[in-house]
Parts: C-alpha cells; structure tokens; sequence
C-alpha cells in the first residue's frame, strides 16, 4: 500500500483519499466449467493490485499506471470506449456505468499499481473494475450493496469494454477468506466455503504453485480461441438436451460417439463436462482433507486438458510430467490465474527437495527460472486506507 500513495503523491502531489487492495481470483479446478454452467474452485491469489484515488475540482478524470509507467486522460462529459487507452477502459468503464445511474462526479486522480497489472486482460479487467468500484462507493459514500458492486463491475467489463467476465471471479474477490476457497455451483451461482488444507501449515502435504515464468502471450490466443470454441461445441451439444441441465449431459454418449458432434467439439464438450463432475467430486475430497484421491483428480484434469481439450504448451508439459516422475508427487494440474503456464504441484514435505532439483534443469532446457511459492487463498479485495476513517 505504501508504494501506491507514493506513486500518487509523486504523480498528483497529493495524499490519496482512498486507497483499495485487490487480490486476482485463482480457479484451481473447473477453469472452462462456466461453459456448462457446473462447478469450480477458486481462491484469491498472492498477487495484488492497488486503486488509489482523490477528487479534482475539475471534469477531468486522470488515470496512471506506477506498474507499467502509463498515463490516460478523459473527460467526464465524454466517457467513451477508446482501444488505445487500453488498461484505462476498465475505469472509465465503471464511471460510465455508476454516470449512467445518476451519480454525480467531479474530476479524479487515480493512480493504480501492483503486479497483477501484468497478468492478462480478464483478470486485470475483473479485478480493477471492482477496485475502482469500491474506491468510489467510499469516496462518495455510495452505500452499495455487495450485489450492486459485482453488478457494476460486471456491467463495466462486458457491457462497455466487451471483456469476458465472470461472476465466480468477482464473488472470490470479494468474498476471499484467508486458508480457504469456494466452491461454486455456477448453474445456481451459490457457493460454499472450504478450508483449503494443503498450505504450509500442513505436517504432510503442501501444494505449489509453480510458475513457468513463459512470455504473457504465450498462451493467451490459444486459449481464447478455445472459449469461442467451447461456446460453440455447447451450443450445438445443446440442441440435443431439451431438458435439464447441460451439465447433466451424458458424458458416454459423447465418448461413444452416439451425439453427432464435430470432432473436435465432442472432445472439448467431453473435457468440460469431465472437469466439471471431477471438481465436485474434489470440493468432497478437500473437505475431508483426502491429499492422495485430490491429487489424482489433478492428473485427470491435467490428462484432459493435454489430450481433449488440447491447451498445453512444452513448458507446462515437462513440469507436470516431472511432477509424475517424483516420489510423493501426488498430482499436478494447469491452473487459471491471470498468468500464462502457472501449475499447481501437490506433494509431500519430504519430496520438496527433489521436485525443487528438478525445476533446475528446467532453467537449463527452456531458459527460464521457474518461480514457486506455497499456495495459501488469500484475503477479500478491501479499503486499506480511507482519510474519512
């Protein structure tokens, strides 16, 4: 938080009057389950970002980037979407919305950093709408309603800036509790919190997450091709269930191929609904804390996504074939959360060591220094500093 109100500081010559931390959301498991509305895992990441902001007695809204040395502009008169403000849409994208409702502006400074600002345009989206959002509801002491923040953040990202957005990210944000994730039933969108066992105040078994540190783009395309695919592979998958829900669908009849599926539609409709029935089924063995049955859901998760639904890159590959090869390696699966190639790693204590080893030749092979830390969900997106308090 320090390093944001300097940043402002420096930028506007002011203390800011607000300030907001933001953590990204990380799907653990069901990161394609919204497709057929099923079920996912999802805490709150270590990586942060921070929205500092104070009013001008002007109608001029300005916006910097400490992260990425960046600078925009708009006028409140003229909040329209511009491709070259990038980053800067997904502010104006809420003050358009919170405008649209009736409520007043004069001019802002604001001044957003952390390294979350580097991850990709969905998380960086989600989570600095709802950042900015909180932000306003204090500084103008709006008094808004949990559902009226995820509301206009929603809004802000699909409606103005045409982002994909989805609500499990905002509620993890916002309802992200220390040592534990949430459960989400997305047909019904409710969930349900879980201890999170495997941190390191574990005696046994500890998850990592292990960052293959590839370029940010490396990925990016494939997988937003894939979920345009995927929206299409259950849109036709759909024509053949009138009834009930889609996450429901018979998983046999696509394996034995008695749906007239397109190929390579019948393997990503039988990947997602696979993920999804196998996230329940791990929301039940967290719970009752069950490390060896949890991590071979991870391999079976990982073993679709390599062999059905065919998103994996030679990185991601070797660490989660290494994780296989070492003894108390218990599973090892992709993970969603903003950053290209970051894998989770369950093992035992006493297989730390090794699996670290191996990460060495890694470095050699492809070039890269792989970073890891313990998984532990972190907190809510919150105020940390308000001059009103």
């Amino acid at each position: 938080m320090d390093n944001v109100i300097i940043q402002h500081k420096n930028e506007f010559g002011e203390t800011p009057s607000v300030v907001v931390e933001v953590p990204g959301a990380c799907t653990l498991l069901g990161c394609y389950a919204d497709a057929c509305k099923g079920w996912a895992l999802e805490g709150t990441g270590e990586s942060l970002l921070y929205v500092a902001i104070s009013l001008r007695d002007d109608q001029l809204v300005r916006l910097s980037n400490a992260t990425l040395n960046d600078h925009k502009r708009f006028v409140l008169g003229n909040i329209k979407f511009r491709k070259e403000d990038r980053w800067g849409n997904y502010i104006k994208g809420v003050v358009a919305i919170l405008s649209n409702e009736g409520v007043s502006f004069s001019g802002l400074n604001v001044t957003v950093e952390g390294p979350l600002l580097l991850s990709d345009n969905q998380m960086i989206s989600t989570s600095l709408a709802l950042g900015v959002c909180l932000a306003l509801d204090t500084l103008l002491d709006l008094k808004l309603s949990i559902p009226s923040i995820i509301r206009i953040a929603y809004q802000a990202n699909t409606v103005f800036n045409n982002e994909i957005c989805k609500i499990s990210d905002l509620l993890t944000i916002i309802n992200g509790s220390r040592g534990k994730v949430l459960f989400f039933d997305l047909q019904h969108v409710t969930f349900q919190e879980i201890d999170f066992p495997f941190s390191d105040t574990n005696e046994e078994y500890i998850a990592l997450i292990v960052d293959s540190k590839i370029s940010p783009n490396a990925m990016r395309e494939e997988i937003n091709l894939k979920r345009k695919a995927t929206n299409i592979a259950f849109s036709k998958l759909k024509e053949f269930k009138p009834g009930g829900f889609i996450r429901d669908f018979p998983e046999s009849e696509l394996s034995a191929r008695i749906i007239p599926l397109d190929e390579d539609f019948r393997h990503i409709c039988e990947y997602v609904l696979m993920e999804s029935r196998l996230t329940n089924d791990a929301a039940t063995l967290l719970s009752q804390k069950e490390a060896i049955l949890y991590g071979k859901t991870m391999n079976r998760v990982q073993s679709g996504l390599r062999d059905l639904f065919e998103v994996t890159c030679p990185e991601v590959d070797w660490l989660t074939k290494r994780a296989s090869e070492t003894s108390g390696c218990l599973g090892s699966v992709l993970i969603c959360n903003g950053f290209s190639g970051n894998v989770m790693v369950l093992l035992s204590k006493q297989s730390l060591p090794s699996y670290i080893n191996r990460l060495e030749e890694y470095e050699h092979i492809f070039g890269f220094h792989p970073r890891w830390y313990i998984f532990q969900s972190g907190g809510c997106a919150k105020v940390v500093f308000s001059d009103n308090t």
